[in-house]
C-alpha cells in the first residue's frame, strides 16, 4: 500500500501507515475489496451512517473519499503483509486535541490488536506530534472498547446522549 511514510508507526506484531488518498485509489487494487470485506455490519453497526452499506468497491470508494475528507486515515495491518486488518482515524479538533476512533475486521477482534494499536498510537502521538488530548466516543453498549480505553488511561469525560460516551486521554506534562 502506498503510505505517507512521515506519518507511520510500528509496534510488535503492526505496521500502522497514513493512506494518501490519490496514491491509494490509483495504485491499490485490493484496497477497495479489502474496504468491503472489513466493513461488515457486525463492525460498523455502532459508527456513523456513511460507515454502513458498503457492499462493493463503489460504495468503498465513497467511504475512502468521505473518511479522507474528513479525518487523516492510517490503515492497519501485519508487519508482513500489505492489506489492512483494520483502520485508525484521527480528526485534529484543535492542534492539540484530536478525536480518535477504529475499527478491526472480525476476524481480528480479541486478539489484542487493538490494544497494541492504541497504546501504539499513544506512544507515537507523544513523540511525533504537538498532541495533548485524545479523545474517543464509543457506543455505550460496547464493553470491549471500554475496558480498553480505560485500560489505556482514558477517562470518561461525559455522554452526548444516551448511547454515547466521551472518553480524554491527557498526555503527562
Amino acid at each position: 500500500m502506498k503510505v505517507c511514510s512521515e506519518s507511520s508507526f510500528t509496534t510488535e506484531r503492526l505496521k500502522v501507515s497514513k493512506v494518501c488518498y490519490k496514491h491509494a485509489i490509483k495504485q491499490e487494487a485490493g484496497l477497495l475489496p479489502r474496504i468491503v470485506e472489513l466493513l461488515r455490519p457486525a463492525v460498523v453497526e455502532a459508527l456513523p451512517p456513511y460507515f454502513q452499506h458498503i457492499n462493493n468497491e463503489k460504495d468503498a470508494l465513497r467511504w475512502l473519499n468521505t473518511v479522507c475528507s474528513e479525518s487523516q486515515l492510517f490503515a492497519v495491518s501485519f508487519k508482513d503483509q500489505a492489506l489492512p486488518i483494520g483502520f485508525l482515524f484521527v480528526h485534529e479538533q484543535s492542534k492539540s486535541t484530536v478525536h480518535i476512533g477504529y475499527l478491526l475486521g472480525e476476524a481480528y477482534w480479541r486478539q489484542g490488536i487493538a490494544s497494541e494499536l492504541l497504546s501504539g498510537f499513544i506512544d507515537w502521538a507523544k513523540q511525533q506530534t504537538p498532541y495533548h488530548c485524545l479523545v474517543a466516543g464509543l457506543d455505550g453498549d460496547n464493553q470491549a472498547s471500554k475496558r480498553l480505553l480505560l485500560k489505556l488511561g482514558f477517562g470518561l469525560q461525559a455522554t452526548s446522549d444516551a448511547n454515547t460516551q466521551i472518553y480524554h486521554y491527557n498526555f503527562p506534562s
